[in-house]
Order: structure tokens, then C-alpha cells, then sequence
């Protein structure tokens, strides 16, 4: 029985959605007439009528001003020419631009693999969208989306810029125009209401940064992606949404509202906490890229703004004796933050004499938008003026005040003062600006990469399971708080945050550490003076920082950065580092296995069959630094196995301001001459640890290489089986998923076993790779067997590596491989 087409499944979608809506438009119609019957029934004031009436009207023609718009933008998504030639509004950015190129080439590739995207932005709408919006706002803990339909009209380049002026060299900058006129169908359910939103309307500029440029493949080491500002949004809602998108109605009334202003601030939040600056999206071409610096490079400087007055605004608010006034104040907003002045009542020439500070990333692209409103408590706030604050301008100044005509409106100017900053890495700078109570003297940038051997969390009285951390960072008033990392003693974050220091001297950073499961139960806290970063080299820290109240070694690693703010300018303050690792042994590497210590920090969290050891770094296995040294254990021979002693290297001795690249320590693959190992049957790659707070034998199966085929077909359905010798019983079992057909399985799967310290001398782990087989089957069922000595294991760190298998009935597969201490 054949399937119905896609087309002609949404068609009859589309036929269906007609009818509901004749229907539901009689009734709406059969409900103001027995209205208006009720009215004269009920001697009601005529005047109720003409309320409804004049409500009505105005909806109506919203209704059709914002469908014409949604029409002609789908008609240009279809197809642009025709409908430029139908009207010539709205029209793409290369046809105002003479440096903008079209780009109908990448439309019609967006074309073909749109209906592609939709599991995609499904799975990010759901398992990443949907939490944050949960969190936004208390009236959003209950949103759901029940239905996703991304429509068939995909996004579209407008128009492409290639800048080739005031760039460097090794590096591309395009700006693409993003015009998103879908015919979408979202549903969601918030508080038992099912709400919905249609013709989502998304334009904006995007930046896409190719760099650095090499003379190999890729051709360009990183891809840079991101929103310059926030993009403009509008859309319809339907269903009960639909009802209350009228002005002055909201879901909840007075402070804790929920309307249509609401939703729009939330999914413009979203976008810009994806994805627009200081947010991108960076994506590593080659391994020895240092990606925190694609990805979080140095801020260009610190805007001011004195938010001083405005005048001859806009009378929001009726009088009946005289004219009318406004209770106006000032809302700035730009990228994810948000600023807000206060209410100046009855009044259309209010004065503020507000100053507002915000860091840049981009004073050539970046604008910030200024909107002047009335507050109404208990309805929505009206908009009476909007302006957009041009940065490159104060930039180049240095201090620009001016008045600001405000635009949407009849009359109004704002007045504005803008000053730039620059950022200085010299501290003597600080002495000649001074220290300010009100206004900041210094930026303070935040790199939080990673914590190890955070102590266990406590849900029992005798039982200690693996923590859910997060981390609190708070300076001043200022506070940020990261995601947590479930079930793990050392999370991985590689975020930055950055705060804005009014005196360097006497402010400290507080970090504290929560278990996600116990709020309430702290894992461990670190308190750190700025004043220590004035003496630190190029005024930076980039350690291992020792936390208090936790573990005998717990620690969390941080790059902490201080730059002062003066109106001056030095070139040689602008230093964004090497983005390439050019001491890496990865650079142009020679013919051979690659070295470890290469990847990037996102390649190390993506799971991949050839590094088994990726996964380990999320599942309580240490995460090492490059800088680091590490003694490799000998695979060569299969009677030299061992687990490494400790490294003389201390972590917490490593000071470098290079970022760090994370990679499980671990040997390289095995070479092919040595791939099936010492007898024949393969190799199995192990990482083994031991948490000393947890007092657990961590020991992580990654993947094995060549096992032997006993199915009749050549293949096999291997496993893995340990023991923890003596013990054999059925609880001291541990076992891994089968995998079907496949000789070079990938399993990285964590086990742990229960073992006090002074109780490792005296056990082996036994470990044996079984054939899945019918208990009547002839196949082979034991492909391979090692057993490892544990009396020699170093407790204090991590080690992964390569290990031969044996015959199940050889002299060898009894006799423990043991540690052989390289002290």
C-alpha cells in the first residue's frame, strides 16, 4: 500500500484547517449576535457595544496589514523577481547595496536539503529550547511543544558582503542578509492551554568568519557564525493565543503577565543566547586550532552611556482637563542584555541622568536599540519613540553627545552621551584613571573550564553517589550560574563570563559549586582577589585553582583575564594571541600515528569510534592538559602492560596563557603491524582511575581492534565481561552492551567498582571479550582474555592504554600483567 506524498498530505492539512476555520468564524459570528441580543435584554449601556465594536475593528485591520506583510515576503521566498517586479517594498539588501551579491545559488541548496532540517531543529527545539524557556519565566515552567512544523518555505540569503577592506590577510568576513518568511506551524501547551504560533517572521545580519587562512585543506582552520545584533521578529499566534491579542489584554494581569510582548522577548532571548554576539557558534576545521579564541575572542572595549533626558514626547495618556502627559522611561537593549531607567511620572520632557556600561565585541556592526515607553501599570506599556545607537561612530570620537530624533512617532528627541573605552593589559594605567564607586574601571573576563575530583554527593546516609555540579560565579551584584553536568566528579563547562570591576583592589570573585540533586549542599568554594591579577604576567591567571570546603583534591581550572578601561588607545594593548597551536606536534604533521594533545575542546566531547577515550572525559575519567607531561604505558610488549606512575608535572604548576586543548591521556591507536596483538586475537583499550573521595575503581571500555571472527559469516556480537578477582560472584559482574557484526566494536561504557585503597595490592580485574551466541550454538563463544595486576596502580591519576588478548586456555591468560614502577 503506497504512502501519501508529503505535498498532498499538507494539502489536505491545509483544507481541513479551512473548514475549522469557517466553522469557527460562524460561531464567532453567532456569539456577537447573542451578544448584542443579550445587551438589549440585559439593558446594558449601548456604549459596551461600541467598546467591542471599535476593538474589533482594530483587530480586523491588524489582522490584514500583518497578512499582507506575511504574503508578499512568502511570495518573495518563493520566487524573488516576481514578486519584486509586483512590488517594490521590502526589498533583499542587494538591491539597496551595490557590495551586496546575490547568492541564488545557496538558496537553491537550502531549497533541496530543507525538509532535511526538520528532525534537527525538532531535536534542538525540544531538548534544548524548551528547557531554557522552562527556566525563563515562571509562568513558562509548564511549556511544552506539542506540535513542530517547520512549513516548505526554507530560509533565504537576501544578500551576501565579502568584506576585503580593514581584514587581515589570513581571514574572511561575510556578512549575509537572513530573511526568514516561513509558512511554520508550532504548538505548545502552557498551563493546560493549547496556544499556538504560525508565519514566524525572522530578518537579521548574519557574520560568518573564515580564519585563519593555511595553505592546506580545509584552506581555513575555524568557522565563526553569529548575529551581529538582535534579528527582528514577528509572527501570528493561534488558538487560545489568538483571543488575547488585543491591547490591554494579557493571560495574567498587573505584574506577572503573560502576553504577546512577553513571547517575542522570549524567543528573541533565546536566539540571542545562541547566537548573537558576544554569542557564536564556532565550529574547528583542524585539530591544533585554539578554539576559545574563535570562539570567545577578546572584547574591543566598553561603551558608556549617559541616558541624560528627552524631550517633547509623545501624550500617552488621555487628560480630560488639559493636555495629556506620559510616564515615560528608557529601555536599551543589545544582544542579551537589557537595560532600563526609571519611570519619570507625568511628564513628556523627562530627565534621567542615568549612566548605563556595556562591553563590545564589534563597534564597526553593532548598534544598540533605544525604546522610549509609557509605563501603564496593569496593561501593556505603550511604545511613544524607538532609536538606534550607532557605536562606530562614539568609537572613532572617542565621546559623542547629541540629541536623537526618535523614530515610529510624530515628535521626540532624546539626548544621549556616549563614550568609548579602550582596554589596557598595563596596570600602571589604572593608577592614572583611578578607581570609581559608580562607575567601572576594569573588565574582568572568565574562562571556566573545568573541575576534577569534586567530592561525592550525599543523598544517603551511607551512600555516596556521583554529583549533578554547577557553578555560581558572583562579583558584586553581578552573578552568572552555568548548566549543570549530571553525574559527574569532573565536569566539563569551557564557558565564559565577564563582569565589570569598579575597584580591582578590594573586589574578589566568589565561586561556589551546587550539586544539582541538593541545592542546599555545597561541593566546594573558592574565593579570589583581583588585586592578585594586577602582578600576575600580561594581568592574566591561567591555573588550577584549589577549592576550599571540598576534597583533599579537588580543583577547578579557570583563565581569568583583567583588562582596565581608559579613553586612550594603544595598538599594542590589541593582542588576541596565536589562534593556531603551532607548538603542537599536530601542525603539519609527519607521516605515522598522531600525537596526543591536539584536539580541540569540542572534538574531545563529540563521540567518535577511533578516540574512545572522548567520552571518558564526561564520565569521571580526569581531564588532562597538553601541557602536562605523561608517561605512556609500553604496548609494544604484552608482559610490559602496566598503569603508569604519577608525573613529577603538576597540573597546578602550569601557568601558561595558551588555552588549553582537553584530551583523555591516552596512546596513540595501535600501530598495523601490531594490531592484532602479541597472540593474534586483538586488542582492548582501557582507561582505569581510582577516586580516592569515592573510594571506586573507575575502569572505562572503550573499543577493541581485530578480535578474531567466529560466526559463520566472519564476524561476531562481542561483549565485555569483568571481574574484580577473587570476587566472581554475580555482583561483582560487570558487563557491557553487545554489538552486532563488528570486529573493532566501540563501546565506551563506564564501570566502577566499590574498593578501599589499602584493598588494591591484593586484586586483579579479569576482563574477557565473549562471542554472543545461542546456548546450542557451535560458534566460538571466548574471543580473548587479559587479566591486569592492580597492586601497583598509582591512585592519583588517570591511565589509558592498549592491551593484548590472550587464549582463554594459555599459561599467559593466568598470570596477572603486572605494574612496573618507571621511579
Amino acid at each position: 500500500m503506497s504512502e501519501t506524498p508529503p505535498k498532498a498530505q499538507r494539502k489536505s492539512a491545509i483544507e481541513e484547517a479551512q473548514l475549522v476555520n469557517v466553522v469557527l468564524r460562524y460561531f464567532k459570528l453567532a456569539g456577537v449576535a447573542v451578544g448584542v441580543w443579550l445587551s438589549g435584554y440585559l439593558n446594558f449601556s449601548p456604549s459596551w457595544l461600541l467598546v467591542g465594536l471599535v476593538l474589533y475593528v482594530w483587530k480586523e485591520r491588524q489582522g490584514k496589514r500583518k497578512k499582507l506583510q506575511i504574503e508578499i515576503r512568502q511570495d518573495t521566498a518563493r520566487d524573488e523577481q516576481k514578486a519584486i517586479l509586483a512590488r517594490v517594498e521590502d526589498l533583499p539588501s542587494w538591491v539597496h547595496f551595490p557590495e551586496v551579491e546575490r547568492a541564488e545559488w545557496f538558496n537553491k541548496i537550502l531549497d533541496q536539503i530543507w525538509p532535511f532540517i526538520g528532525d534537527y531543529v525538532k531535536d534542538l527545539l525540544i531538548n534544548s529550547i524548551q528547557p531554557k524557556i522552562q527556566a525563563s519565566h515562571a509562568h513558562m515552567a509548564s511549556f511544552v511543544f506539542t506540535r513542530i512544523d517547520l512549513g516548505d518555505i526554507p530560509p533565504r540569503i537576501g544578500g551576501v558582503k565579502v568584506y576585503t577592506k580593514n581584514v587581515r590577510r589570513d581571514e574572511i568576513y561575510m556578512d549575509l542578509d537572513i530573511i526568514y518568511s516561513s509558512d511554520c506551524d508550532l504548538m505548545v501547551k502552557l498551563k493546560g492551554m493549547n496556544m499556538g504560533i504560525k508565519d514566524l517572521q525572522v530578518r537579521g545580519t548574519m557574520r560568518v568568519i573564515l580564519k585563519p587562512l593555511l595553505s592546506r585543506m580545509p584552506l581555513f582552520g575555524g568557522l565563526s557564525v553569529f548575529f551581529l545584533n538582535n534579528p527582528s521578529i514577528d509572527f501570528n499566534l493561534k488558538g487560545l493565543a489568538d483571543a488575547f491579542d488585543l491591547p490591554g489584554l494579557r493571560f495574567v494581569s498587573k505584574r506577572d503577565c503573560l502576553d504577546r510582548e512577553m513571547v517575542e522577548d522570549i524567543i528573541a532571548e533565546q536566539i540571542a543566547n545562541i547566537m548573537v554576539l558576544p554569542n557564536r557558534i564556532a565550529v574547528p576545521m583542524i585539530e591544533e586550532l585554539n578554539l576559545s579564541l574563535l570562539k570567545y575572542p577578546p572584547p574591543e572595549g566598553v561603551l558608556r552611556i549617559y541616558m541624560i533626558e528627552a524631550r517633547n514626547l509623545v501624550s500617552a495618556d488621555v487628560a480630560f482637563v488639559g493636555k495629556g502627559k506620559s510616564d515615560p522611561y528608557a529601555v536599551l537593549k543589545f544582544g542579551p542584555e537589557k537595560f532600563k531607567t526609571k519611570v519619570i511620572n507625568n511628564t513628556v520632557n523627562p530627565q534621567w541622568n542615568e549612566v548605563f556600561e556595556t562591553i563590545i565585541d564589534c563597534k564597526d556592526a553593532q548598534v544598540i536599540d533605544l525604546e522610549i515607553r509609557d509605563e501603564d501599570p496593569g496593561s501593556k506599556d505603550d511604545k511613544i519613540g524607538t532609536a538606534a545607537i550607532d557605536i562606530s561612530s562614539s568609537a572613532s570620537q572617542g565621546t559623542l553627545d547629541t540629541w536623537l530624533p526618535l523614530e515610529n512617532v510624530k515628535k521626540g528627541d532624546v539626548h544621549l552621551k556616549l563614550v568609548w573605552m579602550y582596554l589596557a593589559n598595563d596596570p600602571m594605567v589604572l593608577e592614572k584613571v583611578g578607581a570609581s564607586s559608580e562607575l567601572a574601571s576594569c573588565v574582568l573576563m572568565v574562562n571556566l573550564d573545568s573541575a576534577k575530583d569534586l567530592p561525592g554527593s550525599k543523598r544517603m546516609k551511607k551512600q555516596i553517589a556521583e554529583p549533578s555540579p554547577f557553578v555560581v560565579l558572583s562579583l558584586g551584584p553581578k552573578s552568572f550560574e552555568t548548566e549543570e553536568k549530571p553525574n559527574t566528579d569532573s565536569p566539563v563547562w569551557e564557558k565564559p563570563f565577564r563582569f565589570l570591576v569598579h575597584n580591582p583592589h578590594i573586589q574578589k570573585l566568589d565561586i561556589q559549586i551546587f550539586d544539582k540533586k541538593n541545592p542546599k549542599e555545597s561541593l566546594g568554594d573558592l574565593t579570589i582577589p583581583l588585586k592578585s591579577l594586577l602582578s600576575a604576567p600580561d594581568m592574566t591567571l591561567d591555573q588550577d585553582f584549589a577549592l576550599k570546603n571540598s576534597g583533599l583534591d579537588s580543583k577547578i581550572n579557570m583563565r581569568l583575564c583583567l583588562r582596565i578601561l581608559t579613553p586612550e588607545n594603544n595598538p599594542a594593548w590589541r593582542s588576541e594571541g596565536a589562534i593556531l597551536n603551532t607548538n603542537s606536534s599536530s601542525v603539519d604533521p609527519p607521516a605515522g600515528p598522531k600525537k596526543e594533545g591536539t584536539s580541540s575542546p569540542d572534538a574531545a566531547k563529540k563521540p567518535q569510534p577511533q578516540t574512545g577515550p572522548a567520552k571518558a572525559a564526561n564520565s569521571g575519567v580526569d581531564p588532562t592538559i597538553k601541557k602536562v607531561e605523561v608517561t605512556q604505558i609500553n604496548a609494544a610488549k604484552p608482559e610490559g602492560q602496566v598503569i603508569p606512575p604519577a608525573s613529577n608535572t603538576s597540573p597546578s604548576t602550569v601557568t601558561s596563557t595558551e588555552v588549553r586543548q582537553r584530551k583523555t591521556k591516552s596512546s596513540p591507536a595501535p600501530a598495523e603491524s601490531d594490531a592484532r596483538g602479541a597472540y593474534g586475537r586483538g586488542r582492548i583499550q582501557l582507561t582505569f582511575r581510582y577516586s580516592s573521595q569515592r573510594q571506586k575503581l573507575v575502569v572505562v571500555v572503550h573499543k577493541c581492534l581485530n578480535l578474531l571472527p567466529c560466526d559463520s559469516d566472519n564476524l561476531a556480537d562481542p561483549y565485555v565481561k569483568m571481574y574484580l578477582l577473587p570476587d566472581k560472584s554475580s555482583s561483582g559482574k560487570r558487563k557491557t552492551a553487545v554489538i552486532k557484526n563488528n570486529l573493532n566494536p566501540v563501546f565506551d561504557e563506564t564501570f566502577e567498582f566499590s574498593l578501599k585503597q589499602e584493598e588494591i595490592a591484593d586484586r586483579d580485574l579479569e576482563l574477557t571479550i565473549r562471542n554472543d551466541t545461542s546456548f546450542f550454538s557451535s560458534n566460538v563463544k571466548v574471543m580473548g582474555v587479559v587479566t591486569i595486576d592492580l597492586s601497583k596502580m598509582d591512585v592519583s591519576k588517570a591511565a589509558t592504554d592498549w592491551f593484548d588478548l590472550h587464549p582463554e586456555d594459555s599459561d599467559d591468560a593466568e598470570k596477572p600483567i603486572s605494574v612496573e614502577s618507571d621511579v
